[in-house]
């Protein structure tokens, strides 16, 4: 069941990437009106109204969600689960319940 939750958050993962616009991402300054953070030369995805949130949002690029989802099916088969999970499971599960909303 726990394999199942990984792969299941890692193929959210990957059906949101691939219906974002590719990355990276970059955050600009807007003069009197935040951060924007870009997807391409022209295109803003968003305002906000401090530097930490656009930063963190633009860092989590395409690109980055792939890369997470790819980690959690690799490492779906090798983890252990149950009373004695592994440390290698404990963090993956804990990304894709996060990731999921799940507790």
């Amino acid at each position: 069941m726990s394999a199942e939750l990984l792969r299941r958050a890692a193929a959210k993962m990957r059906e949101n990437a691939d219906a974002a616009t590719r990355g990276p991402w970059s955050v600009a300054h807007v003069d009197g009106q935040g951060f924007a953070v870009h997807h391409g030369e022209h295109d803003t995805v968003s305002l906000y109204s401090d530097r930490p949130n656009a930063e963190h949002i633009a860092s989590w690029h395409p690109a980055v969600a792939l890369a997470v989802a790819d980690w959690l099916d690799f490492i779906a088969p090798f983890c252990r689960f149950g009373d004695d999970d592994s440390l290698h499971a404990k963090h993956a599960l804990a990304v894709a319940r996060t990731y999921l909303g799940e507790s």
